[in-house]
């Protein structure tokens, strides 16, 4: 299930976003009365998300495809003059994205069970010739075996979400919003 929250855009009445729209001469309400602008922040939120999806798949980060179809765009509306833009995604893609170091205590034996689903997901089999009287045993033995060594060792990320917003900026997003206000006042 999506969960995480990786960026937040939030416009609303406290923020440079109503200073601008003073120097325009136009209140919040008025902004916010057609749902072109709503569009202009849901394109780019949307924009956004498509963005991290083709990071994932240029560097064959696709184990089972269950973090690239979670990653979304909802938009928010928190009143008729506020909206919350997030990008939402699998709890791990955190992991993914930033790596993870060396754990430090035993662990919670969540990636344990992370990596058993992966290995049966994905029919991963033990190429070093050792015999196991069932798969569960083999995919025990495996997931006890990689668990371990993250553990141990870490590794290191593929960076997906920062590239994605250094291509698909908030300072964007504000051009826009900026081009369609002034459109809509001309």
């Amino acid at each position: 299930m999506p969960s995480n929250n990786f960026h937040k855009s939030s416009i609303k009445g406290d923020d440079l976003f109503t200073d601008f729209l003073k120097g325009a001469g136009v209140t919040q309400e008025e902004a916010f009365v057609s749902d072109g602008l709503v569009r202009v922040i849901q394109n780019w939120g949307e924009q956004l998300a498509a963005e991290m999806r083709i990071n994932l798949l240029k560097q064959k980060r696709k184990a089972s495809g269950r973090l690239l179809s979670s990653i979304a765009a909802p938009l928010k509306i928190n009143s008729p003059t506020s909206y919350t833009s997030e990008i939402v995604a699998e709890d791990y893609a955190e992991f993914v994205d930033a790596g993870r170091q060396p754990t430090k205590t035993k662990g919670n034996g969540q990636l344990y069970k992370s990596i058993q689903e992966w290995i049966v997901e994905k029919r991963i089999k033990d190429n070093k010739g050792r015999k196991y009287t069932s798969r569960k045993q083999e995919v025990n033995s495996l997931a006890a075996a990689i668990s371990k060594s993250i553990h141990r060792k870490g590794y290191k990320g593929k960076p997906f979400i920062v590239p994605a917003l250094k291509k698909v900026s908030v300072q964007i997003l504000t051009e826009r919003i900026e081009k369609y206000i002034s459109e809509e006042l001309s």
